[in-house]
């Protein structure tokens, strides 16, 4: 029995992982948790000196994006990935191909890899693949792909708040599933964190992150209605919205009323002064 009871506590010490002072099993697992996810950087301003290799083999700077007239669309990953990059990419090609929106002449799109070790073969392999999910005309040009060394792609994944790591037990790395947009500025807008993307969010973002410069009247009415949700990742009504909407309809259905009984005072006037 006490050989038995030896063999258990060691069996439990060896699987309980190595911890600092204080830091429980569950506080580790947060912390890689963490080491995976978007930080908030909204209004955070990309370098636009930063410099990669797109699918061509030509050397990019951001500076050919910013300052400019269009939102960007930007996607991290890598393109060697098993599974979640190319859902994300797929997803996200889905509904930009649903938005009445055009790559190149309204928005631009940029894909910059996580793996320093992928290279611009790599990149146009990618580009080759996914290209034909964008059913829009101009993607080709308006959609660049493009790898980089560790100092420029950590730079840019620091800026816009995209956190990942390299998993040694899986032999990948982990990374949150994320579309970010842009402005012409290179100011981070607006962030979607899913693996599905729905065509009118995609398309919210874009107009609130083109400054302005894209979007119908329809699209401003819904965007001051609207708020983005980071829980559902998606633009909704919140309760300070409806509260909000609802004082607005209160003062006008009440001006309304007072106006009403103003025009009936004022037509009852007459009469009774000649009745006097």
């Amino acid at each position: 029995m006490r050989r038995l009871s030896l063999a258990t506590l060691i069996a439990v010490a060896s699987a309980v992982p190595a911890q600092g002072p204080g830091m429980s099993p569950t506080s580790k697992m947060e912390t890689r948790e963490e080491a995976a996810s978007m930080v908030d950087r909204i209004g955070a301003v990309v370098d636009p000196a930063l410099t990669f290799t797109d699918e061509r083999g030509y050397p990019f700077e951001l500076r050919q994006l910013f300052p400019g007239t269009q939102p960007v669309v930007l996607l991290l990953g890598y393109y060697s990935c098993p599974a979640m990059c190319g859902q994300v990419l797929d997803a996200a090609f889905r509904a930009l191909s649903d938005v009445d929106l055009q790559p190149g002449t309204d928005y631009r799109i940029l894909n910059v890899s996580i793996d320093p070790r992928e290279t611009a073969a790599t990149a146009r392999d990618r580009k080759q693949n996914f290209l034909p999910k964008l059913m829009k005309t101009g993607g080709d040009s308006a959609w660049r792909v493009c790898v980089g060394d560790e100092a420029n792609v950590t730079k840019l994944c620091e800026t816009v708040g995209f956190r990942y790591y390299w998993s040694e037990h899986t032999n990948q790395y982990a990374h949150p599933p994320a579309v970010v947009f842009l402005t012409p500025q290179g100011k981070v807008s607006r962030v979607i964190v899913n693996t599905w993307f729905d065509a009118s969010d995609m398309r919210l973002a874009l107009v609130e992150a083109s400054e302005g410069r894209l979007g119908t009247f329809w699209d401003q009415v819904q965007l001051n209605c609207l708020t983005f949700d980071p829980r559902t990742n998606t633009y909704s009504l919140m309760a300070m919205t409806v509260m909000r909407i609802g004082g607005a309809v209160t003062l006008v259905v009440l001006a309304a009323m007072i106006f009403v009984l103003l025009r009936r005072e004022r037509r009852r006037s007459p009469t009774s002064a000649a009745i006097a």
